[in-house]
């Protein structure tokens, strides 16, 4: 009898002790779901705009490398991705993004840096070019200024240098450089030669230097590297546009927006 009364409780109590069970399971999985999803946004928030930034920016430093191509394109937020594995949180929960990223790193980057290098030794390879063309070109009395007009015109960052204006094939503009850099860079030369000279005149500098055709002779010296470079750049550019803008930016916005 004590047997039957025990049985029927059990039956009437198991219902409810189910029910508990199964609603305090629910919210521990609630509880873990809620403090995943404040980590994955939190780690968004956290990561995912700087990485957007740096993106982009090096996006624009490529789309303006013809202006400027004495850029530095750097990656410090992307490496921290990387670095502090990062990579795998992104790879678990955003792994479309995970794998646009992922691309961007084993195959665009490496060729943003390539194109950097390849304009630093082109330019040093142009230099020596032009070093020798000018000690053949110039005067004489200017013996020991070939060089610095060589460097002047290309390894420094001053306002004779054409390695941009090569890039965009500003012939005008670079011919007027040209001369420019050489009256600067020789002027003290005549100075003295005229203080021992009377009857030579600075001004006839332009009279005895043909610098038509010297700057158009250092151009067409320059236009097999120039191409070099060109040809690097449009391809690294078409990829970029396409991998890049079209599809690893808009998607880092959308998860920006939307981490979960």
């Amino acid at each position: 009898m004590n047997g039957d009364w025990i049985f029927q409780i059990a039956l009437v109590l198991a219902p409810a002790l189910v029910s508990a069970l199964i609603g305090y399971l629910l919210g521990i999985r609630r509880q873990k779901m809620q403090i995943l999803r404040e980590y994955i946004t939190g780690t968004v928030k956290d990561k995912y705009p700087t990485l957007f930034s740096e993106i982009k920016r090096n996006s624009e430093l490529l789309d303006n490398y013809l202006e400027n191509p004495y850029v530095n394109f750097s990656f410090l937020k992307l490496e921290e991705i990387y670095n502090k594995g990062l990579d795998e949180f992104m790879k678990r929960h955003h792994k479309d993004l995970f794998l646009l990223v992922d691309s961007f790193q084993k195959k665009i980057r490496p060729q943003l840096k390539k194109l950097q290098n390849l304009g630093l030794e082109l330019r040093k390879k142009v230099f020596v070019v032009w070093s020798n063309h000018l000690r053949k070109s110039l005067p004489s009395e200017t013996k020991g200024a070939w060089e610095r007009i060589a460097e002047h015109l290309l390894t420094i960052i001053n306002p004779y240098n054409v390695w941009s204006l090569l890039l965009n094939e500003r012939d005008e503009q670079i011919r007027n450089k040209i001369e420019a850099c050489y009256t600067e860079q020789t002027a003290h030369i005549y100075r003295e030669k005229a203080k021992s000279q009377l009857k030579y005149v600075i001004e006839r500098q332009s009279e005895i230097i043909n610098f038509d055709e010297i700057s158009q002779s250092l151009i067409e010296k320059a236009k097999p590297e120039i191409a070099n470079l060109i040809e690097a750049y449009k391809e690294l550019k078409k990829q970029n546009d396409k991998e890049v803008k079209e599809k690893l930016l808009p998607l880092l916005q959308k998860y920006i927006s939307n981490p979960i």
